[in-house]
């Protein structure tokens, strides 16, 4: 452990197998793997701490592609998909805005036949909808 952090210190990266074993120190060398971490942290970005307030708007669960990604996805024969109109997710916006989110996040599924500026043109309307929200999607 403490070679390891040693060479964080001096500015190395941790490689996974190095971030295994300093997640499991214990006792010692967890008191150092912790004081080292917030010493680097200080270092890096003081004692400001940021945060967003974020809101999901899925605006469809529908996908042709089945990865895994998500545990809502359905394909587009099963009666559970649904495709959010515009007017929807636009709604959803400005009313996580009113409930205090700083941003969005606009995700959802990959339909079989949803046209490839979509996206674009939801951004662009919400955008228009919501400008002091930050649109993550």
């Amino acid at each position: 452990v403490a070679r390891i952090l040693d060479r964080a210190l001096s500015g190395a990266d941790v490689t996974a197998e190095e971030a295994e074993v300093l997640l499991r120190a214990s006792g010692r060398e967890l008191l150092a793997t912790m004081a080292v971490a917030d010493g680097l942290r200080a270092e890096a970005v003081g004692n400001v701490v940021t945060y967003v307030v974020n809101r999901n708007i899925n605006f469809t669960n529908v996908c042709i592609k089945g990865c895994g990604f998500c545990a809502f996805s359905r394909d587009f024969r099963e009666e559970e998909g649904y495709f959010l109109p515009e007017e929807e997710v636009v709604r959803r916006a400005r009313e996580a805005r009113d409930l205090g989110a700083t941003e969005i996040c606009v995700q959802a599924g990959l339909p079989p036949k949803m046209d490839g500026d979509f996206y674009i043109r939801l951004t662009r309307v919400l955008k228009e909808a919501v400008p002091e929200i930050h649109i993550h999607g």
